[in-house]
């Protein structure tokens, strides 16, 4: 189970649920779009976990493992990521009070992967937000506790908690 948290330019609509849609290669085959070339099967959940104006905290869960699957399925669903540039997301977001932010990076973390053991226990790993991603989403007006939830929430789909 690998758990992913990000920030969307726009929170999804509904909050909850599953992106489906086959992944395959874009014209520039550096990319990725939904129903692509040699497009494969591709789910990912999500959820919003928190809202600042009308940026969110997605909590990420790929069910399979497309190059560029959370990416794309974000976008597709006109919730681009915050710094992708490649898949619609802003790079640069100006502030009612006229500061802008800029991000030099796509604001999607690995944060949580659990493998579960024959044995019936889990190994799980864990890697902490990135201040850069922290910062930014406390610039935006939201709460810094949200990337805990969105991290350490319940899985998405069962899963050990």
């Amino acid at each position: 189970l690998r758990r992913y948290v990000a920030i969307a330019c726009r929170g999804p609509e509904p909050a909850k649920g599953a992106w489906e849609g086959a992944v395959g290669r874009a014209k520039d085959p550096r990319k990725r779009v939904v129903g692509g070339r040699d497009a494969a099967h591709a789910r990912s959940l999500y959820e919003v976990v928190a809202r600042a104006g009308q940026r969110a905290i997605l909590a990420l869960e790929p069910e399979t493992g497309r190059t560029h699957q959370l990416r794309v399925h974000a976008a597709h669903a006109g919730a681009p990521l915050v710094g992708d540039s490649d898949y619609g997301g802003d790079t640069r977001i100006v502030l009612v009070s006229g500061r802008v932010l800029a991000v030099r990076r796509i604001a999607l973390h690995a944060g949580r992967v659990v493998v579960p053991r024959s044995s019936g226990k889990v190994i799980e790993v864990t890697a902490d937000v990135p201040a850069e991603l922290r910062e930014f989403w406390t610039a935006l007006g939201g709460l810094d506790e949200a990337w805990n939830r969105a991290l350490f929430g319940p899985w998405l789909k069962g899963g050990p908690r």
